[in-house]
């Protein structure tokens, strides 16, 4: 069997998606072919930089840009390219025969879909929804599949006209790595600082100050790929661990205390994962929003909405061990709560009704 998985750099969690689910069909069929493209590399290996490169700056710089133009893709169904994208996406899928498309990526999907409906082909389509809010981007019409990582996520779509029985909820996929951990408490009590693949750590100086002034903490801090923001904190915070890019986290995340992060889709289901407490910086992107209200309304964390406040509110707390210890048992009730359907079940389930 070959399964091609389709993603993108527009933020690593993308990414660390696809190579969740290609983990996961590995473990369930050894001897499958799992290949994960970046599509927008593939289709345009002479653009793709540039293109990543303006999508990093107008995050890190232009946020009202970037909600600009994520409000203007919701109400204007936008596929830039799609004849050229189409001929390539049919020379790719010719060649590589795939028997099963999987995207995690709202471009992807748009794209695939496009193809599945100007060819007439009938290639099976999955779609992982990488964020709790189901934005109108992730809805394609040649999706057979749609993978959720919450029952509001699985209702949102409903609302949308997805049929039932096209919607699993099986939680937003996450590494192997993370499945396997175990929390065990540390002394001091242990803070992770991350700020997603990106290394952004937006308006935190001041609380970053207060970590480092509380002598009862072991404060480490995941930068990424944010080279310069590694070399900055580094310099101006001695006492903390401060680490670039690495294939650790889970370790990192399972030995914390506390996660002080974005509300990224695939760092909040790391960290209900590992069992990993959260405290979420104040949201910037509108994705984050979604996501920050449901840990909130599901008790996994607190987000720190109130400016000039987030300081007494992380220390405080760390300082409360019931509130940390439920929202761990909360968070291993969630996952009871999941579908386990994966990929290749829901693939094998096709075949035999079409059969």
């Amino acid at each position: 069997m070959h399964v091609l998985i389709f993603t993108g750099q527009f933020g690593m969690g993308h990414i660390a998606a696809a190579q969740a689910v290609q983990e996961e069909i590995l473990r369930q069929e050894p001897t499958a072919s799992v290949t994960v493209l970046d599509i927008v590399e593939d289709c345009f290996p002479q653009l793709h930089r540039l293109v990543y490169g303006c999508f990093g700056f107008i995050v890190n710089y232009c946020s009202g840009v970037y909600h600009m133009l994520n409000r203007m893709a919701g109400r204007y169904r936008c596929t830039p390219m799609k004849r050229t994208m189409v001929q390539k996406l049919d020379q790719l899928l010719y060649e590589s025969q795939a028997d099963l498309v999987i995207s995690t990526l709202p471009l992807s999907s748009q794209y695939i879909s496009a193809y599945k409906r100007t060819t007439g082909s009938t290639l099976p389509l999955y779609t992982y929804i990488t964020d709790l809010d189901a934005h109108s981007e992730w809805i394609a019409p040649g999706t057979d599949c749609y993978f959720v990582g919450d029952e509001s996520t699985r209702l949102q779509l409903l609302r949308r006209g997805i049929p039932a029985e096209r919607v699993v909820v099986s939680g937003i996929p996450v590494r192997q790595a993370f499945q396997f951990q175990f929390h065990a408490s540390s002394s001091p009590k242990e803070v992770l600082v991350m700020g997603g693949g990106l290394g952004l750590i937006p308006r935190a100086e001041e609380l970053l100050s207060a970590l480092d002034a509380a002598s009862d903490l072991h404060v480490t801090v995941i930068t990424g790929q944010n080279e310069s923001l590694r070399r900055e904190l580094t310099k101006s915070y001695p006492s903390f661990e401060v680490i670039g890019f690495t294939q650790k986290v889970a370790q990192y995340m399972a030995r914390a205390d506390l996660l002080l992060t974005k509300a990224g889709g695939i760092t909040t289901f790391e960290a209900i994962h590992t069992g990993t407490p959260m405290c979420l910086l104040r949201p910037f992107l509108m994705q984050e929003e979604a996501n920050a209200a449901y840990i909130e309304q599901q008790g996994f964390g607190k987000v720190l909405w109130d400016k000039g406040k987030e300081a007494s509110e992380v220390l405080s707390l760390l300082r409360d061990p019931e509130a940390l210890e439920d929202m761990k048992q909360r968070m291993a009730v969630a996952l009871r709560s999941l579908d386990q359907t994966t990929p290749l079940d829901r693939f094998a389930e096709t075949r035999r009704a079409v059969c």
